[in-house]
């Protein structure tokens, strides 16, 4: 019953979520993720990814991600991040963009379901006065809501969850923001590597010519041995 209820609310998931664009594209990303624990308390990542436009057909980025997360009481985390990317879509220059945020995590397990939560408070500088944009930083704030079904009787592990980005800086972008929502199933393969395949499509709002991105992500997680991630036991 509880596995029905879940498929049923994945297919009104993928069929609620429509949107009319000017300018669709799909798009191709590839993720590694290396993560674990420092100690009790910290935990960390880096995740290092490629991406493709014009129907996956050129390279629209690469990027690194390292972020620091801190345990809290209550099931609630804390952490920053720091992002490296080098943008290629723009013909005249590349986009190189520094991404500094700060986050809160917020997760309960009832069931076979986990419930997670994300807000995220972000600035990005481009290019460092090398163009233009570079005068200008970019701040906004991300909110996520993922959804997942955890059963061992199950072959893989299925989620579902949707973004929502809003742009507080520069003042001529105030009011825009952006959707993205996603499915994706999970497969552990061994006791520190596990693989996943999502969909997830990303729309723009408030836009004179909004974008409709179709993504196809892979992506392989990876725990080192030299340093464990541990199960969290939260009171």
């Amino acid at each position: 019953m509880v596995k029905k209820l879940f498929l049923t609310i994945l297919t009104l998931f993928l069929l609620y979520h429509s949107t009319k664009a000017q300018y669709e594209d799909f798009e191709t990303w590839y993720n590694l993720t290396i993560k674990g624990e420092i100690n009790k308390k910290w935990t960390y990542s880096l995740e290092p990814e490629l991406r493709f436009f014009e129907n996956a057909g050129q390279l629209s980025n690469w990027q690194t991600e390292f972020s620091l997360s801190y345990d809290l009481p209550k099931k609630f985390d804390v952490g920053g991040i720091y992002r490296y990317a080098v943008n290629y879509e723009k013909q005249n220059y590349n986009r190189r963009i520094h991404r500094f945020a700060i986050f809160v995590k917020y997760q309960l397990k009832t069931g076979h379901f986990k419930w997670r939560y994300r807000g995220q408070l972000q600035n990005e500088w481009v290019n460092y006065n090398t163009s233009a944009d570079g005068q200008i930083n970019y701040m906004g704030h991300r909110h996520k809501f993922a959804l997942k079904y955890d059963d061992k009787d199950w072959y893989f592990e299925p989620s579902m969850g949707i973004e929502y980005y809003f742009s507080l800086m520069p003042a001529k972008d105030v009011g825009e923001w952006k959707q993205r929502y996603y499915v994706t199933v999970e497969k552990k393969i061994n006791k520190r590597t596990s693989a996943k395949v999502s969909y997830r499509r990303q729309s723009d709002f408030n836009v004179a010519e909004p974008d409709l991105v179709n993504v196809l992500f892979v992506g392989i997680e990876y725990k080192p041995k030299f340093l464990k991630h541990k199960k969290k036991n939260k009171k």
